[in-house]
């Protein structure tokens, strides 16, 4: 798992180097009811940040 997980950062992280404020720029719904930090319509960007922002939400509950 912990390779798959390596993998799975490194592309993502490549991705988002490649990309531009236009890649970044295009929208689509989201269920805010499903997840907290969903918003009505999210942009590209804000669906790679809510990777970060749901981990540091189950982080912070393995602290408490």
């Amino acid at each position: 798992m912990i390779a798959l997980m390596d993998r799975t950062i490194r592309g993502l992280q490549r991705s988002l180097a490649a990309a531009t404020e236009e890649t970044l720029r295009p929208t689509m719904h989201f269920p805010p009811a499903w997840d907290p930090y969903f918003r009505d319509v999210m942009n590209v960007f804000d669906v790679y940040h809510y990777g970060t922002q749901h981990f540091e939400h189950h982080r912070m509950q393995l602290t408490l």
